[in-house]
């Protein structure tokens, strides 16, 4: 028994990185996943951004692991859609009990 047992957790920036991390973390603990991240790029960043193919493999990972996951790709600066993600991932999997708010990127 985990000590995620039963709770589901929301994570930005789940694609890859450290927000996998804490997904693959928790469902290794029991938990059952939110996992969002934009799956694209952006202008004034060091780094390329991650791909809907990362975020499917975040959810491959969660899995084997023995947790639930629901994928959304989106901008967590849109609130709507934000809210949205979240609303379709408690639908399915019945609640929502952690945040875990790790989306960013590294700026020029």
């Amino acid at each position: 028994m985990g000590r995620m047992d039963g709770k589901v957790a929301f994570v930005t920036g789940a694609a890859r990185g450290q927000g996998r991390s804490h997904a693959v973390r928790l469902a290794q603990e029991g938990a059952d996943i939110i996992a969002v991240d934009i799956c694209r790029g952006f202008d004034a960043s060091f780094a390329a951004g991650a791909t809907a193919e990362d975020l499917d493999v975040t959810a491959g990972i969660v899995e084997d692991a023995g947790g639930r996951v629901v994928t959304v790709e989106v901008d967590v600066r849109d609130f709507a859609a934000s809210q949205g993600a979240v609303e379709s991932g408690v639908e399915q999997l019945g609640r929502l009990d952690v945040i875990v708010a790790n989306a960013g990127s590294c700026l020029k």
